[in-house]
């Protein structure tokens, strides 16, 4: 019988010191932190449009915006989120560098219309040994330490769970074993 061959086709990535992760507590500060910034910067929006007299049906839209600029252009950007900069946080993919705008989007999205409600997917970041949420998982990115850098290569593959009559997988970095 011929062995099997391994499955090498989503390529290689990066792994970080275990406490490179960041996890559950500076999570809970950082969405802390960056909701406060976004909610002010909703009722500055809403406080402007009301002044100026743009129409409200305009809102909403100008809100998703913001919303969208704030929490997925910023966190990819250098200046980051005011809740990355606090925690000396900052967010990669899995090869460690920035992440695409798709991919951050999708993050964004998943805690919407996604694999968990927003406790369970904060919880799992407490059961991964990457110390992930679930949207992480997903998307394909890691919350890192500011000045983390990597200390080792590894191959790309796919993690399973079974939940039911769901079989859900996301791409994950495996470890070297230790020989």
């Amino acid at each position: 019988m011929a062995p099997r061959l391994r499955d090498t086709s989503l390529g290689n990535g990066v792994y970080y010191a275990r406490s490179d992760y960041v996890g559950f507590g500076r999570r809970t500060l950082i969405l802390a932190v960056d909701a406060f910034i976004l909610a002010a910067m909703l009722f500055g929006l809403w406080l402007a449009f009301r002044i100026v007299g743009v129409p409200q049906f305009i809102f909403p839209t100008a809100a998703m915006l913001t919303a969208w600029l704030y929490l997925v252009v910023c966190k990819r950007s250098s200046w980051r989120t005011v809740g990355y900069v606090l925690t000396g946080c900052r967010i990669v993919n899995l090869q460690g560098e920035r992440p695409s705008l798709f991919a951050l989007t999708f993050r964004s999205l998943l805690w919407m219309f996604g694999p968990g409600v927003f406790f369970w997917d904060l919880l799992w970041s407490g059961i991964d040994e990457d110390r992930k949420t679930l949207r992480d998982c997903y998307a394909g990115t890691y919350l890192i330490n500011e000045r983390a850098k990597p200390i080792g290569v590894g191959e790309i593959h796919l993690t399973y769970y079974d939940t039911g009559y769901l079989n859900p997988s996301y791409p994950h970095v495996t470890r070297p074993k230790a020989t």
